[in-house]
């Protein structure tokens, strides 16, 4: 299968001319018509090393490059059918909503100058999600009754390509604190009949402290896409870079295809945040001691690189009681995160018996 630029469309089948698509399970293309395949090219190693390359944060914040106005709406007329098709926004290839032939909309495209370098195959076929889809519904706990019975399938899906970033950097923190030591202490006093009792008590001594904590941070996944909600958005990050291939369009083709929602800097203010839990975690084991107190710490970053890349998630949605609720399946490993209701009558059913079970627990200890 030879690599096609993202920007362009893939072949057609050489047997009959028709549609191909990208098939999941045989990571190839295969035609929809007469089920031809083609085969796929190996990548060089030079290919794939520049596809993974990682690139200066600071000299393309300098450039003012992921700082790019919004991209609207497209409509894109199809060659193999003359139909047209309306992309919603940031989308920047998807099929045609009439024959399912690939489809790119270039200019759309170009209006990014940070290109995808690297895109992660989907493993995960749509029938395969859909199975996955319906084994969560089954397996949910307190979901009312009547959702597994009335709701076997999504209402619609689509696969799609969603943006995302990765970032490294290195980071040195100063930090001013205290470490607690605990002790114990026993005090003896008098009772009311005359008896000595002693009863122990935990005190904790602060000793204060400061020092410089330095980390190497690699890869840390920031999703672009504004399509996937942020509760849903640890689906993508079961994403394995090692997955991470030369990006084409005939991996793309059937599929949908975003560009970056959110820019460069605001990703890597997203990933500083993830950075700064860590490095406040690193700062507490540095303190050391039974307890810690941190009171300020001051953190700079350096070495910061990033890379652009493309990941694939079915994303479907199912209505229940005239609402819509969306679900997102990892296209390579098949985690699952999906949005379900809840049933009051088996909540409060649980609560009751669990406050039946103290009550009862409560009277046997009352009267033994």
């Amino acid at each position: 299968m030879p690599h096609t630029p993202l920007n362009q469309t893939p072949p057609a089948c050489a047997a009959c001319g028709g549609v191909m698509h990208f098939s999941p399970t045989e990571g190839r293309l295969r035609c929809v018509a007469c089920g031809g395949g083609l085969a796929r090219e190996p990548v060089t190693d030079d290919a794939l090393s520049t596809a993974l390359a990682e690139h200066d944060y600071e000299r393309y914040l300098a450039l003012r490059a992921g700082d790019e106005p919004s991209i609207e709406p497209q409509v894109v007329s199809c060659p193999q059918c003359g139909a047209q098709t309306h992309f919603e926004p940031h989308v920047v290839a998807a099929p045609c909503a009439f024959c399912r032939s690939p489809l790119v909309a270039g200019a759309a495209q170009s209006l990014r100058q940070i290109q995808p370098k690297a895109m992660a195959p989907f493993k995960v076929d749509d029938a395969a999600a859909k199975a996955l889809f319906k084994q969560w519904l089954q397996g949910l706990w307190f979901a009312p009754n009547a959702l597994k019975r009335m709701v076997s399938a999504p209402d619609s899906g689509r696969g799609v390509y969603v943006p995302c970033w990765t970032f490294d950097a290195s980071s040195v923190s100063h930090y001013s604190g205290a470490r607690g030591v605990h002790r114990t202490v026993t005090d003896t006093r008098t009772d009311s009949q005359g008896r000595q009792v002693s009863e122990s008590r935990t005190v904790t001594d602060w000793f204060p402290t400061q020092g410089v904590v330095s980390l190497q941070f690699d890869d840390e996944l920031v999703l672009a896409s504004h399509r996937v909600p942020p509760s849903l958005a640890d689906a993508v990050q079961d994403t394995p870079l090692s997955a991470l291939q030369v990006p084409s369009a005939d991996m793309a083709a059937g599929f949908t295809v975003e560009a970056y929602q959110l820019g460069l800097a605001p990703a890597f203010e997203q990933a500083r945040e993830r950075f700064e839990a860590r490095i406040e975690s690193a700062v507490r084991r540095d303190i050391g001691g039974d307890e810690q107190r941190v009171h300020s710490v001051n953190s700079q970053f350096s070495e910061i690189r990033f890379r652009h890349v493309l990941m694939p998630v079915w994303i479907y949605s199912y209505t229940w009681q005239q609402k819509v609720w969306q679900v997102v399946i990892n296209g390579q490993t098949g985690r699952l995160e999906g949005d379900r209701p809840w049933s009051a009558a088996k909540i409060t059913a649980l609560a009751l018996s669990v406050a039946a079970l103290a009550a009862g627990v409560w009277w046997w200890s009352q009267n033994q």
